[in-house]
């Protein structure tokens, strides 16, 4: 039995895995202590020092009696990810940790006859066999390791640690730090790893500033990004006439710029709709000032918000009305509280269709896929990749969700917001096409080429914050706890009130202590993340925080690398020792007393324009938010307009032939007009699409992308210009649902029936048929067959792409050969339809042979079409060069 990642695993399943496998089987437990950092959710260091007793290895004597030893352990010490100067840094954390609380008392979770048996064999040693393992070596650099750079940085607000690390993000990303076997250089993967999520908000706004690509990981995250905010503030709005405060993001929003005057008429609107709702029909005249004022009488009961914007929006005044303070809608806000109103009205119509429809036709509705792409000095895909990222969390929530209404969707997103808690689910790979944020907890087990740790503040990491159980009610007493010995606890075993008190004290000391061990792991996780580079940063003033932060211990303790601190260091900013300090750093004796972001008054108009951004209506000066876009932005529309009319023909005949059009087209009428009209804007949209794009292919595409590549490449072309997100169909659900059931199948073994499954739904097999497909599966050759491998995620390079696929089933022959297996679900297609989709095996194939270091010959591919049980295999599967003949084809179709 091997247990992984032991160090994050709780006392519970200590006890699980104790019983199970405790008396004298063969165990092996990995983990690093210094890496246990969810101890907000049951996980304890302290387990994997129990390790040794709770799993001790039994041997029989020569009496028949059987005895006890400890477990014996080995230290795996030497680092393989790290530069000598970040492990050097890492260790000056782990040092400071020391021997784990856990060697106070066993857990006590082992058999109780093992216990006694051990303690008794084991004697007075055992308890200094804990004391032993809990003495962690540190890590020591690998025989290949880089020298590595650590950079220190204090600065005076969280401002100019921003700025400062996206000036080094820019150069970093220009550094070549690695190179191919062929020399060419390796694009720098970069993260940015934060305490909390919060602190990215700065941060993203600087690298929106620069133009720096980046990528927000975790849905939680993504949550916070301002297109996705949007979006889901107009679903709150579409399925819940109530969410008036979702309205208002939409209303004081870029997009339609409400101004606080018109808001406030508009709130009057709807308080007087509000109180017209109780009075009888009769007496709901038309003096309440409403254009087209609903005649029945609305049940109070039913309402869901007294005084709902939504429903304000949907019945707007009158241009002549004024509300009781003297407050009317200017025209300009009228118009576009009307637009508004007919938007949501039509998306509406969306709310029955499926998840993925709307969420397309809200996204086209609201211009965010053009809004995205006009992002300046970076590509569409990577414009994207948020709306993409929260059309595939959407895609996940309607192939595990039993209900997959708005209503459900939208609950399942406040869940994931607040109960996430950071915790995002790491990326499955690193982005070198863009900087990564994510926070540290969601960092653990990657690693980049240059990791940046901003916000190294006292209080803020390390957190101060309270984690006692007596100061709430949310968790449980420590002493109910089965780890309790590895916990601080409360000696309330006092003679009076005030040794009671005074023990307390002690008791939030401990605890203190406690939590910036649990603290100090995770910026030892953060600082291992690294390969070549590790900056960290701490600023004095935080946004409108009051008190200036001190360095953080965690940053503090790492001056001793550069040999007399990072405020003395050299005025050429070169090292004198393991790291260097940041050539913006501000000496602590320099730093302001009072906060240079609090000091000031800044007044600005709102609302404001979105490409210039706020203005002091009392200089006319910009405030610095981001850099003033209104310029550029009308000089390239200007140009673009310029190339449209240079399309159009331009010598004196045709330029004839189009007045006299156009004289013939003033003199039509009725119907004919319209005609006119309709054919003229549809030449023109030919004539523009005849114009074509430069619309580059994206750093990756899966095996499906590559098939319709092969297909129709223009029309991939087409659809990347302006993705459309695709409904899952019931041919795609029902390969979903059969995929599944061979994945548990091979998984366990074959042992399990469908139906044997408590809780099985019945409803879904009998929908997709899938009693059919199983019976056929189990009568085929595969069911008696043990694959290799299952559900295997695979990418390979072909031409300029990444191509990445899953493959169902790998089995290994007799023979050695490996055969790979695509389970289809559909009937068998035509002999053309095939030969298109064999790209797919082709790709499977060729990413097979790469990745096990065989020849492409020794791989075969097939196809199970499990509706008419039949086995496919094409015999003439395309060579790379053939595949990357298919990418050239696309990047063709596209110039």
């Amino acid at each position: 039995v091997l247990l992984d990642e032991f160090q994050d695993r709780s006392y519970a399943q200590l006890v699980l895995f104790s019983r199970l496998f405790g008396d004298g089987h063969a165990v092996t437990a990995v983990g690093d202590p210094n890496q246990s950092i969810y101890g907000f959710r049951g996980a304890s260091a302290g387990q994997l020092f129990h390790f040794v007793r709770e799993f001790p290895v039994r041997v029989d004597g020569a009496d028949g009696q059987a005895r006890y030893e400890l477990a014996p352990t080995s230290y795996l010490t030497t680092a393989w990810r790290n530069g000598r100067a970040i492990l050097s840094a890492a260790n000056i954390m782990s040092e400071a940790l020391g021997r784990a609380e856990a060697q106070k008392a066993p857990a006590g979770s082992a058999p109780a006859a093992t216990t006694a048996a051990c303690a008794m064999a084991l004697g007075a040693d055992a308890a200094g066999a804990s004391t032993a393992a809990a003495d962690v070596p540190a890590l020591q650099p690998s025989p290949f390791a880089v020298e590595g750079q650590v950079v220190l940085g204090r600065f005076g607000t969280d401002i100019d640690e921003a700025a400062a690390l996206a000036a080094d993000v820019l150069k970093y990303r220009v550094t070549d730090f690695e190179r191919e076997a062929d020399g060419t250089p390796v694009p720098p993967a970069l993260a940015v790893l934060c305490r909390r999520r919060a602190q990215m908000e700065t941060i993203r706004r600087e690298f929106e500033a620069r133009g720096i690509a980046y990528e927000i990981v975790g849905l939680g995250g993504l949550l916070d990004t301002p297109e996705i905010v949007d979006l889901v503030a107009t679903l709150r709005v579409l399925a819940d006439p109530g969410r008036s405060d979702s309205l208002m993001r939409l209303l004081a929003g870029a997009r339609w710029r409400i101004g606080p005057a018109d808001l406030m008429a508009f709130r009057d609107w709807s308080s007087q709709l509000a109180r017209r709702r109780g009075r009888p029909s009769t007496t709901a005249s038309s003096e309440d000032g409403a254009a087209d004022a609903p005649e029945e009488t609305v049940i109070e009961s039913d309402l869901t918000d007294g005084a709902s914007l939504v429903e304000a929006l949907d019945w707007l005044p009158r241009e002549d009305w004024a509300s009781s303070h003297g407050r009317t809608l200017t025209e300009t806000a009228r118009q576009r509280l009307g637009r508004l109103s007919a938007e949501l009205r039509q998306l509406r119509g969306y709310l029955g269709d499926d998840l993925t429809t709307l969420l397309g036709e809200v996204e086209r509705a609201m211009l965010l896929d053009i809004e995205v792409a006009a992002r300046p000095g970076t590509s569409i895909h990577q414009a994207r990749r948020n709306l993409d990222a929260f059309q595939d969390a959407a895609a996940g929530f309607l192939r595990t969700s039993h209900r997959v209404d708005i209503l459900a969707f939208l609950a399942w997103l406040e869940a994931a917001a607040a109960e996430e808690n950071g915790l995002e689910a790491p990326p499955s790979d690193i982005n070198r096409e863009a900087v990564q944020l994510l926070t540290v907890h969601a960092s653990k087990g990657l690693e980049w080429d240059v990791v940046f740790v901003p916000g190294l503040n006292a209080g803020a990491f390390p957190s101060n914050k309270d984690s006692r159980w007596s100061s709430g009610a949310s968790a449980l007493p420590w002493p109910l706890r089965g780890d309790r010995t590895d916990l601080p606890q409360w000696d309330t075993d006092q003679p009076d009130q005030k040794g009671w008190l005074d023990a307390e004290k002690d008791f939030k000391s401990a605890v203190q202590v406690h939590g910036e061990g649990e603290e100090r792991r995770l910026a030892y996780v953060a600082y291992t993340r690294a390969k070549h580079v590790l900056w960290v940063s701490s600023a004095a003033w935080v946004g409108s925080r009051a008190g200036r932060a001190e360095m953080s211990p965690f940053l503090a303790e790492l001056e001793q690398l550069v040999g007399s601190g990072p405020n003395s260091a050299p005025a050429d900013g070169e090292a004198t020792g393991a790291a260097t300090v940041h050539p913006a750093s501000v000496d602590e004796a320099s730093l302001p007393e009072e906060s240079p972001l609090t000091t000031g008054t800044e007044v600005a108009g709102w609302p404001y324009d979105p490409l210039e951004g706020p203005v002091d209506p009392r200089t006319g000066d910009r405030l610095r938010v981001v850099p003033g876009r209104r310029l550029a932005m009308e000089s390239a529309a200007a140009r673009v307009r310029a190339a449209l009319e240079s399309l159009l023909p331009g010598d004196s005949a045709s330029a004839q032939e189009s007045s006299l059009a156009d004289e013939s087209g003033r003199k039509l009428r009725g119907n004919a007009a319209g005609w006119a009209r309709e054919a003229a804007l549809l030449l023109e949209r030919r004539s523009r699409r005849a114009g074509g794009q430069d619309v580059h292919l994206p750093g990756h595409i899966s095996a499906s992308t590559l098939v319709d590549l092969g297909e129709d490449p223009a029309g991939v072309v087409g659809r990347l210009r302006r993705p459309v997100p695709r409904e899952p169909g019931m041919s795609a659900r029902k390969g979903t649902a059969f995929h599944a059931w061979v994945e548990e199948y091979f998984g366990a073994a074959g042992m399990l029936d469908l139906g044997e499954a408590p809780g099985s739904d019945d409803h879904i097999d009998a929908a997709y048929d899938l009693n059919t497909m199983v019976a056929t599966f189990k009568a085929s050759e595969w069911a008696d067959r043990s694959p290799a491998f299952v559900e295997v995620p695979v990418e390979t390079r072909v031409g300029d792409v990444v191509v990445r696929g899953r493959i169902d089933a790998v089995f290994l022959d007799a023979d050695g050969r490996w055969d790979l297996v695509d389970w289809k679900t559909g009937r068998r297609p035509s002999a053309a339809q095939l030969r298109a989709k064999s790209v797919q095996l082709a790709a499977y194939r060729l990413a097979w042979a790469r990745l096990k270091g065989v020849a492409v010959e020794d791989v075969r591919a097939a196809f199970f079409y499990v509706a008419d049980n039949q086995v496919v295999r094409p015999h003439d599967l395309g060579s790379a060069e053939e595949l990357e003949q298919i990418v050239a084809g696309a990047l063709d179709a596209s110039a």
